[in-house]
Protein backbone atom coordinates (compact mmCIF):
# COMPACT_ATOMS: atom_id res chain seq x y z
CA UNK A 1 0.00 0.00 0.00
CA UNK A 2 1.26 3.07 -1.15
CA UNK A 3 0.93 6.53 1.04
CA UNK A 4 0.73 9.88 -0.70
CA UNK A 5 2.92 12.66 0.66
CA UNK A 6 1.56 15.51 0.80
CA UNK A 7 4.69 18.35 0.29
CA UNK A 8 4.48 21.36 2.14
CA UNK A 9 6.33 24.93 1.61
CA UNK A 10 9.55 24.73 2.41
CA UNK A 11 11.35 27.32 5.15
CA UNK A 12 13.05 29.75 2.50
CA UNK A 13 9.34 29.74 0.35
CA UNK A 14 7.75 30.58 3.89
CA UNK A 15 10.17 33.62 4.32
CA UNK A 16 9.73 34.64 0.91
CA UNK A 17 6.03 34.61 0.98
CA UNK A 18 6.04 36.59 4.38
CA UNK A 19 8.86 39.15 2.64
CA UNK A 20 6.44 39.79 -0.12
CA UNK A 21 3.43 40.48 2.07
CA UNK A 22 5.89 42.87 4.24
CA UNK A 23 6.40 44.95 0.97
CA UNK A 24 2.75 45.13 -0.45
CA UNK A 25 1.98 45.94 3.31
CA UNK A 26 4.24 48.61 3.44
CA UNK A 27 3.16 50.20 -0.18
CA UNK A 28 -0.22 50.20 0.89
CA UNK A 29 -0.92 51.01 4.78
CA UNK A 30 0.49 54.43 4.64
CA UNK A 31 -2.15 55.40 1.89
CA UNK A 32 -4.88 53.36 4.12
CA UNK A 33 -4.50 55.15 6.71
CA UNK A 34 -3.77 58.51 5.14
CA UNK A 35 -7.14 58.22 3.56
CA UNK A 36 -8.81 57.46 6.89
CA UNK A 37 -7.17 60.73 8.29
CA UNK A 38 -8.73 62.52 5.70
CA UNK A 39 -12.19 61.11 5.97
CA UNK A 40 -12.05 62.16 9.93
CA UNK A 41 -10.46 65.42 9.26
CA UNK A 42 -13.39 66.05 6.91
CA UNK A 43 -16.19 64.73 8.98
CA UNK A 44 -14.81 67.24 12.22
CA UNK A 45 -13.86 69.82 9.98
CA UNK A 46 -18.23 69.82 8.55
CA UNK A 47 -19.20 68.60 12.31
CA UNK A 48 -17.43 71.66 13.82
CA UNK A 49 -18.54 74.15 10.59
CA UNK A 50 -22.36 72.79 11.71
CA UNK A 51 -21.20 73.85 14.90
CA UNK A 52 -20.17 77.24 14.46
CA UNK A 53 -23.25 77.94 11.86
CA UNK A 54 -26.11 76.77 14.87
CA UNK A 55 -24.84 78.62 17.53
CA UNK A 56 -25.26 81.74 15.62
CA UNK A 57 -28.62 80.82 14.43
CA UNK A 58 -29.23 80.36 18.21
CA UNK A 59 -27.78 83.56 19.17
CA UNK A 60 -29.62 85.45 16.58
CA UNK A 61 -33.04 84.38 18.34
CA UNK A 62 -31.82 85.75 21.74
CA UNK A 63 -29.51 89.07 20.29
CA UNK A 64 -30.98 89.92 16.98
CA UNK A 65 -29.56 89.66 13.91
CA UNK A 66 -25.58 88.91 13.58
CA UNK A 67 -25.75 92.18 11.39
CA UNK A 68 -26.61 94.27 14.23
CA UNK A 69 -24.43 92.38 17.40
CA UNK A 70 -21.68 95.05 18.58
CA UNK A 71 -18.76 93.99 17.08
CA UNK A 72 -16.65 96.67 18.76
CA UNK A 73 -17.07 94.99 21.72
CA UNK A 74 -13.74 93.72 23.73
CA UNK A 75 -13.17 90.38 22.08
CA UNK A 76 -13.64 88.29 25.84
CA UNK A 77 -16.90 89.95 26.03
CA UNK A 78 -17.88 89.56 22.51
CA UNK A 79 -17.18 85.87 22.48
CA UNK A 80 -18.97 85.38 25.78
CA UNK A 81 -22.30 87.23 24.69
CA UNK A 82 -22.65 86.00 21.73
CA UNK A 83 -21.04 82.67 20.56
CA UNK A 84 -19.65 80.63 23.70
CA UNK A 85 -23.49 80.19 25.28
CA UNK A 86 -24.71 78.50 22.25
CA UNK A 87 -21.77 76.89 20.80
CA UNK A 88 -21.11 74.53 24.10
CA UNK A 89 -22.12 74.08 27.16
CA UNK A 90 -19.12 74.03 29.81
CA UNK A 91 -16.41 76.24 27.50
CA UNK A 92 -13.75 77.16 29.69
CA UNK A 93 -11.22 79.81 28.95
CA UNK A 94 -7.62 78.56 28.15
CA UNK A 95 -4.54 80.06 29.06
CA UNK A 96 -1.95 77.50 27.99
CA UNK A 97 -1.02 74.78 26.39
CA UNK A 98 -4.27 75.35 24.47
CA UNK A 99 -3.00 74.38 21.15
CA UNK A 100 -0.31 71.16 20.82
CA UNK A 101 2.28 72.47 23.20
CA UNK A 102 1.80 75.55 22.79
CA UNK A 103 -0.41 78.53 22.95
CA UNK A 104 -0.72 78.93 19.47
CA UNK A 105 -1.02 77.21 15.65
CA UNK A 106 1.37 76.73 12.83
CA UNK A 107 1.45 77.78 8.91
CA UNK A 108 1.53 74.89 6.94
CA UNK A 109 5.17 74.69 6.74
CA UNK A 110 5.56 74.22 10.78
CA UNK A 111 6.59 77.43 11.52
CA UNK A 112 4.32 79.46 14.43
CA UNK A 113 1.59 81.65 13.64
CA UNK A 114 3.22 85.04 14.73
CA UNK A 115 -0.24 87.58 14.35
CA UNK A 116 -0.48 89.63 17.10
CA UNK A 117 -4.18 89.65 17.02
CA UNK A 118 -4.78 86.19 17.66
CA UNK A 119 -2.49 86.40 20.57
CA UNK A 120 -4.65 88.19 22.49
CA UNK A 121 -7.84 87.09 21.26
CA UNK A 122 -9.33 84.59 23.71
CA UNK A 123 -9.32 81.02 23.47
CA UNK A 124 -11.20 78.49 24.49
CA UNK A 125 -11.92 74.55 25.30
CA UNK A 126 -15.22 72.90 24.07
CA UNK A 127 -15.87 69.55 22.74
CA UNK A 128 -12.29 68.31 23.17
CA UNK A 129 -11.56 71.09 20.34
CA UNK A 130 -9.94 74.77 20.87
CA UNK A 131 -11.03 77.85 19.59
CA UNK A 132 -9.93 81.39 19.51
CA UNK A 133 -12.72 84.26 18.91
CA UNK A 134 -11.29 87.61 17.02
CA UNK A 135 -13.85 90.13 16.14
CA UNK A 136 -13.27 93.16 14.43
CA UNK A 137 -14.84 96.73 13.49
CA UNK A 138 -12.85 98.00 11.16
CA UNK A 139 -13.84 101.97 9.24
CA UNK A 140 -13.03 102.63 5.71
CA UNK A 141 -13.96 105.49 3.45
CA UNK A 142 -14.82 102.91 0.38
CA UNK A 143 -16.65 100.36 2.30
CA UNK A 144 -19.12 100.57 5.33
CA UNK A 145 -17.71 99.29 8.45
CA UNK A 146 -16.05 95.91 7.99
CA UNK A 147 -17.37 94.23 10.93
CA UNK A 148 -16.04 90.10 10.96
CA UNK A 149 -15.26 87.64 13.22
CA UNK A 150 -12.50 85.09 12.61
CA UNK A 151 -13.01 81.64 14.61
CA UNK A 152 -9.70 79.63 14.39
CA UNK A 153 -11.17 75.67 15.47
CA UNK A 154 -8.41 73.14 16.43
CA UNK A 155 -10.54 70.08 15.95
CA UNK A 156 -8.43 68.14 17.54
CA UNK A 157 -7.49 70.68 20.92
CA UNK A 158 -4.39 69.91 22.05
CA UNK A 159 -3.90 66.54 20.87
CA UNK A 160 -2.80 66.92 17.50
CA UNK A 161 -0.04 68.74 15.16
CA UNK A 162 -1.85 72.33 15.30
CA UNK A 163 -1.12 72.81 11.96
CA UNK A 164 -3.68 75.07 9.97
CA UNK A 165 -4.63 73.51 7.08
CA UNK A 166 -4.42 69.69 9.07
CA UNK A 167 -6.26 70.26 12.21
CA UNK A 168 -6.84 73.80 12.38
CA UNK A 169 -9.12 75.25 10.49
CA UNK A 170 -10.02 79.02 9.89
CA UNK A 171 -13.42 80.43 9.64
CA UNK A 172 -15.26 83.81 9.11
CA UNK A 173 -18.60 85.55 9.95
CA UNK A 174 -18.81 88.56 7.34
CA UNK A 175 -20.80 91.26 8.05
CA UNK A 176 -19.88 94.27 5.21
CA UNK A 177 -20.31 95.18 1.69
CA UNK A 178 -17.87 97.11 -0.44
CA UNK A 179 -19.46 100.77 -1.48
CA UNK A 180 -17.70 101.27 -4.34
CA UNK A 181 -17.93 97.41 -6.30
CA UNK A 182 -15.17 97.63 -8.79
CA UNK A 183 -12.06 95.66 -8.95
CA UNK A 184 -14.16 94.17 -5.03
CA UNK A 185 -16.30 92.11 -7.48
CA UNK A 186 -15.93 88.64 -8.73
CA UNK A 187 -18.17 86.43 -10.93
CA UNK A 188 -18.64 84.47 -7.28
CA UNK A 189 -19.40 87.53 -5.37
CA UNK A 190 -20.54 90.30 -8.42
CA UNK A 191 -22.12 92.87 -5.72
CA UNK A 192 -19.37 92.83 -3.21
CA UNK A 193 -20.99 91.63 -0.64
CA UNK A 194 -20.00 89.62 2.58
CA UNK A 195 -22.45 88.43 4.21
CA UNK A 196 -22.81 84.79 6.72
CA UNK A 197 -20.02 82.62 8.19
CA UNK A 198 -17.46 80.60 5.35
CA UNK A 199 -14.65 78.61 6.03
CA UNK A 200 -11.32 80.73 4.91
CA UNK A 201 -10.05 83.92 5.49
CA UNK A 202 -11.58 87.62 4.85
CA UNK A 203 -9.09 87.59 2.10
CA UNK A 204 -7.69 91.30 2.63
CA UNK A 205 -11.17 92.15 2.51
CA UNK A 206 -12.21 90.60 -0.58
CA UNK A 207 -13.77 87.27 1.21
CA UNK A 208 -11.84 84.18 -0.27
CA UNK A 209 -14.82 82.09 -0.82
CA UNK A 210 -15.24 84.51 -3.37
CA UNK A 211 -12.45 82.85 -5.13
CA UNK A 212 -11.90 79.54 -7.44
CA UNK A 213 -10.42 76.54 -5.67
CA UNK A 214 -7.28 77.12 -8.45
CA UNK A 215 -6.76 80.46 -7.01
CA UNK A 216 -6.86 79.22 -3.07
CA UNK A 217 -4.60 76.57 -4.19
CA UNK A 218 -1.64 79.25 -4.99
CA UNK A 219 -2.79 80.97 -8.40
CA UNK A 220 -4.92 84.17 -6.23
CA UNK A 221 -2.21 86.05 -4.91
CA UNK A 222 -4.57 87.61 -2.19
CA UNK A 223 -6.56 84.55 -1.15
CA UNK A 224 -3.61 81.71 -2.79
CA UNK A 225 -2.95 80.57 1.24
CA UNK A 226 -3.43 76.93 0.56
CA UNK A 227 0.10 76.52 -0.64
CA UNK A 228 3.37 74.90 0.40
CA UNK A 229 4.99 78.17 2.31
CA UNK A 230 1.68 79.49 2.63
CA UNK A 231 -0.26 80.08 5.64
CA UNK A 232 -2.83 77.74 5.43
CA UNK A 233 -5.51 79.95 6.18
CA UNK A 234 -8.05 79.21 3.24
CA UNK A 235 -6.81 75.20 3.15
CA UNK A 236 -10.39 74.37 4.57
CA UNK A 237 -12.31 76.74 1.76
CA UNK A 238 -10.58 74.69 -0.48
CA UNK A 239 -11.90 71.05 1.02
CA UNK A 240 -15.50 72.69 0.75
CA UNK A 241 -14.89 73.85 -3.01
CA UNK A 242 -13.69 70.40 -3.89
CA UNK A 243 -16.92 69.00 -3.25
CA UNK A 244 -15.21 67.81 0.86
CA UNK A 245 -12.73 65.76 -0.72
CA UNK A 246 -8.78 66.12 -0.36
CA UNK A 247 -7.77 68.33 -3.56
CA UNK A 248 -4.89 66.54 -5.79
CA UNK A 249 -3.10 69.75 -4.80
CA UNK A 250 -3.58 69.94 -0.69
CA UNK A 251 -0.36 70.80 0.42
CA UNK A 252 -0.59 68.44 3.24
CA UNK A 253 -0.39 64.93 3.61
CA UNK A 254 -2.39 63.27 6.24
Amino acid sequence: MEVALKKGFTLAETLITIGLIGIVASLTLPLLISRYNEKVTIAQLRKTYAELSQSIQMSEVHNGSFKDWDYSLPQKEFAEQYILPYLAKGAQKCYSSCFAGENYWKNINGTFREDGEYFVAPHYKYNDKTIVINNRNIQRQDMNDIKYVNFIVDINGDRGTSIMGKDVFMFTLFNYTYLTGGWVTTPLCPQGEHYGLYLGSIGSYWGSYCGTLEGILGQDSVRGTCKPNGSGDNCGLAIEKNGWKIPDKYPIKF
